[in-house]
């Protein structure tokens, strides 16, 4: 571990100076653009980071696709959460039981962060559970857009049962991954995810690895508890942002409350179920009377339907190119 650190040390040492040579051979004028991009963070990464650093916290609703994305960013939402659920909801039409591989998930959520006007915290299980794996996917994240990366402990078993099942990973193994996926990134924020299991009731385990996996380099650590007295001193303990899931009887996805907890970045759940009940609603209707006179009522207006789709944008480069705009019955 020792060699390990010395190495890391030198390359960030050397990358350092070698930034520097850069800026004294260009003058004084190279300050200028450094300055732009600290202002306007250009991409998703540098812009999730800001936003986890910033003053007032993070509250990121479940997207499923590329519109309910684009919805969160309508509502004024400044980044979106997609669940490794929605790719096996979406692949194989399965609940969350790592049916479909990581390859798989950074796939479909690189389509959805490609298409997207804010950051995707995507959640991409282990991360490929090996230290070659996690960085070759890491790698492939950030490329397709991707601003934030969480993976989990478990092992490739467990995630395929359910979350009683005690199976994580050797800590030792996990900082390795921790480690890998740091050193793969350029700017893309990486979250690690802790799903140690209580103990008699006791979070001993599960804190002493968070802190562990936030030294190793992971930017925020995601962690499960019980109430919002257990994140404020979780806070204390792990000194880097907390994750958690949000919106519940537990914490509620406001600004107040995820302060109070001393919650940082907020997860609220995938809105897939809701959207499917809406569908379901809609064809008991449809089967029932014949029509959708019920439907149409919940169904989204015509005007935030062509925002979200980008009408005008679409529109005007029909224009440009001699092509005739779409008519509301093709969109």
């Amino acid at each position: 571990m020792t060699r390990t650190s010395d190495r890391r040390e030198f390359v960030q040492t050397a990358g350092l100076a070698a930034s520097a040579l850069l800026v004294s051979a260009g003058g004084t004028s190279a300050a200028a653009p450094e300055s732009r991009t600290a202002a306007t963070p250009r991409t998703m990464g540098a812009r999730f980071r800001a936003l986890m650093n910033g003053p007032e916290p993070l509250i990121c609703p479940g997207a499923f696709d590329i519109l309910s994305a684009r919805l969160c960013a309508f509502h004024g939402f400044k980044a979106a959460f997609v669940g490794s659920s929605v790719a096996n909801q979406a692949l194989v039409g399965s609940p969350d039981q790592a049916i479909v591989t990581v390859s798989e998930i950074i796939d479909y959520d690189n389509v959805i962060a490609s298409n997207a006007d804010i950051p995707i915290l995507a959640d991409v299980d282990d991360f490929g559970a090996t230290p070659l794996n996690v960085y070759r996917f890491t790698k492939q994240a950030e490329r397709g857009g991707i601003g934030c990366a969480a993976f989990d402990d478990r092992m490739p078993r467990n995630r395929a049962t359910n979350y009683a099942v005690p199976g994580v990973m050797p800590k030792d193994r996990m900082i390795d991954n921790i480690h890998a996926a740091a050193d793969a990134r350029t700017d893309m924020v990486i979250i690690a995810r802790c799903l140690a299991p209580a103990s008699n009731g006791s979070n001993a385990e599960l804190l002493d690895r968070a802190a562990a996996y936030a030294e190793a380099g992971a930017d925020a650590v995601w962690i499960g508890l019980r109430t919002p007295q257990d994140y404020v001193k979780a806070a204390d303990l792990i000194k880097k942002p907390i994750m958690a899931g949000v919106g519940n009887a537990n914490i509620a996805a406001t600004a107040d409350a995820m302060r109070a907890a001393r919650i940082t970045v907020g997860q609220a759940v995938t809105m897939v179920n809701f959207a499917l009940g809406a569908v379901d609603r809609a064809l008991a209707e449809l089967q029932s009377t014949g029509k959708l006179t019920e439907a149409r009522r919940n169904a989204l207006n015509p005007q935030t339907s062509e925002k979200i789709e980008q009408v005008a944008e679409l529109n005007a480069r029909s224009r440009k190119y001699n092509l005739p705009a779409g008519s509301p019955a093709e969109r």
